[in-house]
């Protein structure tokens, strides 16, 4: 029995083991004029690397991944890296600014993040349109910005679908839902941008369709969806612009939370399971970030600890950030 019982343990271990792959990342640089490139994990910043920077000189590390992670390469190139992969890439800059890249290495490595790469240039030869600061500092009219985003963020999702079958399903999961809530929040953000800083009234700022954009919406509970933090803090909003609907149609006025408390019980009535568990863990992490109220804080973690979390690499970050 005791024989039995460490051979389960062992095997246990290896499977453990065998779950973390080392991913291989090389990289040269040309053109670029600061004096360090930043490789930046989001969602595990202990995989973060800096270099200082040489023209075509090589760049090269391994990091230890469970899941596909989002890795950027100063603060402009996006990409996903998977475990196991091997991948190599070309940069080119024209002084600060990110131009292009060319990828080699793994087979699926290389088709999706030369996806991502080609859904990014459907942005920049918009000429960031759909960025929403950029846009209200420009004057883009709030139809044609909302046409922009409808019609670039079908162009990314065509593009995606594309390669949908050659690349790691919770990848494709990832980075699709992170595209997602950058698009939708951006395109629900807008008119409200344009009518504060105008000082015009709301319907004259709301581009037609707007209110009905997002009808029979669904909201993705999978778990690689709700590893993008961008996803996560779209589904914040998307409560307040849901509401905003509900408030028109029912011909009365929105009332938005009118503290830390209300928004959080919003949350917390509106999501389930690890949907709420992310959602919830995002607003709190957005609360300490901005150094709100440390009491309320305080309490509405104890509150979330106790009844919806379940993701323990959430709690273990909000109860450092505490200390």
């Amino acid at each position: 029995m005791k024989k039995i019982l460490v051979c389960m343990l062992v095997c246990l271990f290896c499977a453990g083991v065998q779950a973390q792959k080392t991913a291989k990342i090389k990289a040269t640089a040309v053109g670029y004029t600061g004096k360090v490139i930043d490789f930046e994990f989001i969602d595990n910043t202990a995989n973060n690397q800096q270099f200082p920077f040489k023209d075509n000189q090589l760049m090269e590390f391994e990091v230890e991944l469970k899941e596909p992670g989002l890795m950027k390469v100063n603060a402009w190139l996006w990409m996903i890296v998977c475990p196991g992969d091997e991948i190599e890439m070309a940069i080119q800059f024209q002084g600060k600014n990110y131009k292009h890249v060319e990828f080699k290495g793994t087979p699926a490595a290389v088709t999706l993040n030369s996806a991502i790469r080609d859904g990014r240039m459907v942005r920049i030869n918009d000429h960031y349109k759909t960025n929403p600061l950029a846009a209200v500092v420009t004057q883009v009219p709030v139809q044609t910005y909302y046409d922009a985003c409808l019609r670039n963020w079908k162009k990314e999702q065509e593009i995606l679908e594309g390669i949908r079958d050659k690349v790691d399903p919770f990848a494709f999961n990832y980075i699709h839902a992170e595209l997602e809530g950058m698009y939708l929040d951006n395109l629900v953000k807008y008119p409200f941008i344009v009518s504060d800083v105008n000082k015009k009234p709301l319907q004259e700022c709301t581009p037609k369709g707007y209110w009905e954009a997002l009808d029979g919406y669904q909201v993705k509970s999978d778990k690689a969806s709700l590893k993008s933090y961008a996803y996560i803090g779209w589904l914040i909003d998307y409560l307040e612009y849901r509401e905003k609907c509900e408030a028109r149609k029912a011909g009365k006025e929105y009332k938005p939370a009118g503290n830390m408390e209300e928004m959080y019980e919003k949350l917390s009535k509106v999501y389930e399971g690890d949907v709420r568990d992310a959602v919830l863990y995002l607003f709190l992490y957005n609360a300490i970030s901005k150094q709100q109220d440390f009491d309320v804080i305080k309490t509405l973690s104890k509150d979330y600890f106790k009844k919806y979390n379940k993701n323990k690499k959430f709690k273990k970050e909000l109860t450092e950030m505490q200390k």
